[in-house]
């Protein structure tokens, strides 16, 4: 499994944290009240469903992800428990209708938000690595925790067993009770890319 020394986990966690941070503020503009921040934390598992985020498997969420390319490839997810998401609907909405009278438009608020949060996390990373990053076009899904990430697309070729990096970090509206989290998800080789790559800004910084 991955070791991190300190200084490698705290610079990964805060580059996650300065472009959730900014994405944290458009999203506070636009539902109008303050979105606070949980410190981004980081483990290592061999699937999804091993990690602690799949400890509600048979949960539903509603999740918009977007791959990205670039040194290091990956994917990266905004989720919500599927009654949150129809809540957070509702506040960008700025309507107070019942919640079953949302689900048309989740979708397309959701891929809103999503575009926002996803591509500021991944701009601060390119941008402090001084890498560029492609990012695909996001899509959107509704399943069961247990299959938020497709596992089999991760099994182990030549009997090398696959390693997750998950990023994780929460984010909440406290007047409306609405909590979500980003997800990180990269395999073993962009793994070792992306820490090659803080090791070098350390470096750089250092001199």
């Amino acid at each position: 499994m991955i070791q991190l020394t300190e200084l490698e986990h705290d610079t990964i966690s805060e580059l996650i944290n300065i472009g959730v941070g900014r994405a944290a503020s458009s999203l506070s503009e636009m539902v109008a009240q303050p979105v606070e921040l949980t410190v981004p934390t980081i483990s290592f598992v061999e699937r999804f469903s091993d990690s602690e985020l799949a400890n509600a498997p048979t949960e539903i969420v509603s999740a918009v992800s977007q791959r990205f390319h670039g040194p290091f490839t990956g994917e990266a997810m905004l989720v919500f428990p599927e009654v949150r998401s129809l809540e957070l609907v509702r506040s960008l909405l700025k309507v107070d209708v019942p919640l079953d009278t949302l689900t048309d438009l989740e979708q397309e608020a959701l891929m809103e938000v999503g575009n926002i949060i996803l591509n500021a996390c991944l701009g601060s990373i390119s941008n402090v690595l001084g890498e560029p990053i492609n990012c695909s076009m996001p899509t959107f899904r509704k399943r069961e925790t247990r299959a938020l990430l497709e596992d089999d697309a991760t099994e182990a070729t030549a009997g090398v067993k696959p390693v997750l990096m998950i990023l994780h970090v929460q984010f909440m509206l406290r007047q409306n009770d609405i909590d979500g989290y980003v997800l990180f998800v990269m395999d073993l080789k962009s793994i070792q890319m992306l820490r090659e790559l803080v090791r070098r800004f350390l470096a750089n910084s250092f001199e």
